[in-house]
């Protein structure tokens, strides 16, 4: 299937202008209506047929009959403004700095190949092209609109890019026969003490101490609680309390995260991580509030099925080269995806592909309002794509 390389080569010109102009207009969640509608477009010069089942959610069908195989992007942006000083930068306050226009071009590469080569398909190739991730609600919205049924997923797979890192080397792709990304819950914790002036401390209840003792405190579910093998991060982003220098506050809040790959670890994490900070409040005469994101779709683990993965990966191997494929049996990154809305339903894959090495001057990581992609990755990605389709299906002609 090493054509599929060759001709996505071909398409270098036409990749770029899609990623371009994806990149330009930008977007967040739902609202990102300018890039639906070239992808449809694009589609629908394909000769496919695109149909919207949610809001910004397309799909569309190559080939006929079972098997299934889906393939999924993602093209929503950041809400950041951008700063890489690009041609064709966003200029409304969004910026593509996860690199879905990267994912949607590529799949837009591959339903190309894949449609020049659709007599030869065993089955169904069912594009998914799917808003709102960076909200974590796209996925799941889209499957509640019925993404895996009319016709039914036998198995699904994605790409996501990566730059920036010590280990991204551009053209490899990096998956694991298991764990991808990470379970991810959001937290707030609020100490409400007993306000004073600055200089009658003995006066207080110091919420900004006791918060203090609650962010190291919690550091021992990470040293002594979970099991040695299980992976878990509890991180602090935000701490905010009072207004100015010489009066203790009333309260104080942190926010943060906790991630981790197993059910059982996060059930104690989250559990140990309020017993720890209501108690170790209760011992200084404060309280402890501790509120977790409501979220109407839990953010799970991705987990890679194994079987699945080992299947694809000379498929893969096709279009990047034996020696460019890393299969593990790793995590890949402890950021979360809501493709884990896919991957818990039907037999799933995603893989990492490295679009920007360090030594070649790609060194802002992903979520940076500075960071950019080598767009040599675009034929790859979007010959991934096709020979893991293709060769899945070809498996299982009858």
């Amino acid at each position: 299937m090493k054509h599929f390389y060759e001709r996505a080569q071909e398409l270098q010109p036409e990749l770029e202008r899609a990623r371009r102009q994806i990149h330009r207009f930008g977007g967040v969640g739902f609202d990102v209506r300018e890039s639906a509608e070239l992808i449809k477009a694009e589609l629908r010069a394909m000769g496919l047929e695109p149909r919207e089942i949610c809001e910004c959610g397309i799909v569309a069908k190559i080939g006929a009959g079972a098997p299934v195989f889906l393939l999924r992007a993602d093209f929503d942006a950041l809400p950041m403004e951008e700063q890489t000083g690009l041609p064709y930068a966003a200029q409304n306050g969004t910026c593509h700095a996860c690199g879905h226009d990267f994912h949607a071009a590529m799949l837009l590469g591959a339903a190309r190949l894949l449609k020049e080569r659709e007599s030869e398909l065993g089955g169904t190739v069912k594009l998914m092209f799917q808003p709102a991730e960076e909200t974590t609600v796209g996925a799941a919205t889209m499957v509640d609109a019925g993404v895996l049924e009319n016709p039914h997923v036998d198995a699904a797979f994605a790409i996501h890019i990566a730059a920036g890192l010590e280990h991204t080397r551009s053209g490899q792709v990096r998956y694991s026969r298991g764990a991808m990304y990470s379970a991810a819950e959001g937290f707030a914790v609020t100490v409400h003490g007993r306000g004073s002036h600055g200089a009658l401390p003995h006066e207080a209840v110091d919420p900004i101490s006791i918060l203090a003792r609650i962010v190291l405190n919690t550091q021992h579910i990470l040293a002594y609680e979970r099991p040695a093998d299980e992976m878990l991060v509890i991180s602090f982003g935000t701490l905010s309390a009072g207004t100015v220098g010489n009066v203790v506050p009333d309260s104080a809040t942190a926010r943060g995260s906790i991630r981790v790959f197993s059910p059982q670890v996060r059930e104690l994490a989250l559990r140990r991580f309020r017993e720890i900070a209501e108690k170790t409040a209760e011992t200084f005469d404060a309280r402890a509030e501790v509120r977790y994101t409501p979220r109407k779709y839990p953010i799970d683990p991705v987990i890679n099925n194994a079987a699945l993965a080992e299947e694809l990966l000379p498929y893969i191997a096709d279009a990047a080269g034996a020696e460019n494929v890393l299969l593990s049996d790793r995590p890949e990154a402890f950021g979360s995806e809501d493709f884990c809305c896919l991957s818990t339903r039907v037999p799933s894959v995603i893989v990492m592909l490295d679009a920007g090495s360090v030594s070649e001057g790609y060194t802002y990581p992903q979520h940076n309002p500075r960071v950019t992609f080598d767009e040599r990755a675009l034929p790859l990605g979007a010959a991934v794509h096709a020979c893991a389709a293709f060769g899945w299906l070809e498996r299982r002609k009858k």
